[in-house]
């Protein structure tokens, strides 16, 4: 069985909720924007992600998401300081001092899972986290009727990150209707469909500590670098 999917059976894995990337025109024409991962991804190889909002999602429970599209986070190598069985309106940053958010609920990831399965609570919940590149396992779409849209964003984050991190992502579909965790087999058949489909297959992303943009073909991956 693979990490994510262990963890998951263990009530262990957190999803982080991420926008998905833009088109936009840029000086080679039509590209996708992936700057906003590429800044998160940046941090968690640095100085770690500090503060950031996730959610548990436990086996056969429907826990709803934030948003449709994100990465997975092994719970046991991330800093989990506050959990909460709901959103919990946080915001600032610990390390800074300005951290707020309603109050926490349970002290460990596993009295928030217990709680979940014999709930059957659906409710998002939320929790904060301080973590580093080795807390991230893999990558998430949602089941749902853009699926197949979200799965050519998803495979352009993928391509970029590996040109960042050196990191080839799996990509797993979640179900947060029924609480199943599913990975996808990227064959090359459905590699090759993926990039037909794509509007463009040029990417763009210019993190804050990049002197300059990186901009390339999703296809030529390999021989571009920072």
């Amino acid at each position: 069985m693979d990490d994510a999917k262990m963890l998951y059976n263990e009530g262990k894995l957190l999803v982080r909720a991420m926008d998905w990337p833009q088109l936009k025109n840029g000086i080679n024409g039509l590209e996708y924007d992936c700057t906003t991962w590429a800044n998160e991804f940046c941090m968690l190889m640095n100085e770690g992600l500090s503060s950031a909002s996730s959610t548990l999602i436990v086996p056969d429970v429907g826990v709803s998401t934030y948003k449709n599209i994100g990465f997975l986070i092994n719970s046991d190598l991330a800093n989990c300081f506050h959990i909460s069985k709901s959103d919990s309106g946080s915001s600032g940053d610990i390390n800074n001092g300005d951290f707020f958010a309603n109050r926490s609920d349970f002290k460990t990831i596993m009295e928030l899972a217990n709680y979940i399965k014999v709930s059957d609570d659906t409710t998002m919940n939320e929790v904060n986290i301080i973590s580093s590149i080795d807390s991230i396992v893999g990558l998430f779409i949602n089941q749902c009727p853009r699926q197949d849209a979200l799965l050519q964003r998803i495979y352009v984050i993928k391509k970029c990150l590996f040109n960042i991190t050196g990191i080839d992502y799996p990509i797993y579909l979640y179900n947060s209707k029924e609480g199943k965790l599913n990975k996808i087999e990227l064959t090359n058949e459905l590699e090759q469909q993926i990039i037909q489909k794509l509007k463009t297959t040029q990417v763009f992303y210019w993190p804050d500590e990049y002197d300059e943009p990186i901009i390339g073909d999703i296809k030529d991956i390999h021989k571009y670098t920072r």
